[in-house]
């Protein structure tokens, strides 16, 4: 199966709030290009929270956020 990339930049995180929390893995990239892997836990116009592979959890300010990466699978 292929996979698409989509990505979200931090202007237009509002709108897509309701999808992040359904995605398994997503990348958060920062703004300083540090990139923090895990499940969203929690997703609201200030902050984002996440749970990385080892269980830890990291509270971004938004307005860190350069952008969020996830992948969906491709219909081919």
């Amino acid at each position: 199966m292929g996979k698409r990339q989509i990505r979200i930049n931090r202007n237009k995180l509002a709108d897509h709030l309701p999808d992040l929390l359904q995605q398994q893995t997503v990348q958060v990239v920062l703004r300083t290009r540090v990139v923090v892997q895990g499940v969203l836990q929690h997703v609201s116009a200030e902050e984002l929270e996440l749970l990385d592979g080892r269980r830890s959890r990291h509270t971004i300010p938004v307005a860190d956020v350069e952008e969020v990466i996830y992948d969906i699978e491709a219909p081919y």
